[in-house]
């Protein structure tokens, strides 16, 4: 299943039409999500992020032509935000929770490392050990914290994205970043990193329609090799029924695979991990492999 994020910039005498938008929104409000963001502390502004599932688009634009809402970019929000928040880890936390922005820098120096570690919140346990304003003692207790902290942060958005589809896919954009986090790969925690796609690989097969997320994962170069290969390897095993038919209900998800997947990706993936498959998982992939060449020859 395919969403959408989309944010507008509201002042504090426009919240009632946030407040008019998010009524006209009801029919279709089972379809979307909204998040609350605070601006720069020197301003009265807010943002609003809406995550609206791809097949009520259309709805959601025709309510808001009449809003009278201004929508921004992800880019507009961060450019503002910067002013507020020194460095990107402290942004994404803030844009990923109800934290202000303003806050972020104060929470470092009151909450415990403990506090982190029962939130999930690793990225800014990453920010606090490269920030030099932190004394030197707690920077060293936040690297230690980091696996620990990570490992929470799976089994937070695992449980949440269990919960329905709109925080499931907010949960599987997290464990995926988790997964392919650039900094926590630096610190040696592949293991880890391994565990969040293994999450992302199972929380996309509890839903019908989030099958071509599978593709999604399998398609990422930053996620690690095995994770790639074994998201494929649950795609076959859910959607084929050989290496020439599929399953009728994931006719969308395979027009989907066959135009996307990155076959000379998957096929460099597979060479450096194949062997440590089970021989049922190699047939798997193979199977795959065999069903998507044969579909885009055919087409």
């Amino acid at each position: 299943m395919e969403f959408k994020k989309i944010a507008f910039e509201v002042s504090e005498n426009e919240v009632i039409k946030v407040k008019n938008f998010i009524i006209a929104l009801s029919d279709i409000r089972n379809s979307i999500s909204v998040k609350k963001t605070e601006g720069p502390s020197n301003t009265n502004i807010s943002f609003y992020t809406f995550t609206v599932e791809e097949d009520v688009i259309k709805d959601f634009f025709a309510k808001y032509s009449g809003s009278g809402l201004k929508m921004v970019s992800q880019e507009e929000i961060y450019s503002k935000l910067q002013s507020t928040i020194k460095s990107n880890a402290a942004y994404n936390s803030a844009i990923s929770s109800d934290i202000s922005p303003a806050d972020i820098i104060a929470i470092k120096k009151v909450k415990k490392i403990e506090d982190f570690i029962e939130e999930g919140n690793y990225s800014v346990l990453v920010d606090i050990t490269k920030d030099i304003r932190v004394e030197q003692n707690k920077r060293k207790r936040a690297e230690a914290a980091i696996p620990a902290t990570v490992k929470k942060a799976i089994e937070l958005n695992f449980t949440d994205g269990l919960l329905g589809k709109r925080r499931a896919f907010t949960a599987l954009e997290n464990l995926v970043n988790i997964a392919t986090n650039t900094q926590l790969k630096n610190l040696r925690l592949n293991h880890i990193l391994e565990n969040a796609g293994s999450k992302a690989i199972e929380l996309s097969t509890k839903y019908d329609d989030f099958a071509d997320e599978l593709i999604k994962i399998g398609n990422n170069i930053k996620i690690p090799n095995l994770i790639s290969i074994k998201s494929i390897v649950k795609f076959a095993e859910i959607t084929l029924r050989d290496d020439r038919n599929f399953k009728y209900e994931y006719e969308a998800d395979i027009v989907y695979a066959t135009k996307n997947t990155n076959l000379r990706w998957l096929r460099i993936a597979y060479d450096s991990v194949g062997s440590v498959l089970t021989s049922d998982e190699q047939k798997q992939f193979q199977k795959f492999m065999s069903f998507i060449e044969f579909k885009k020859l055919a087409n």
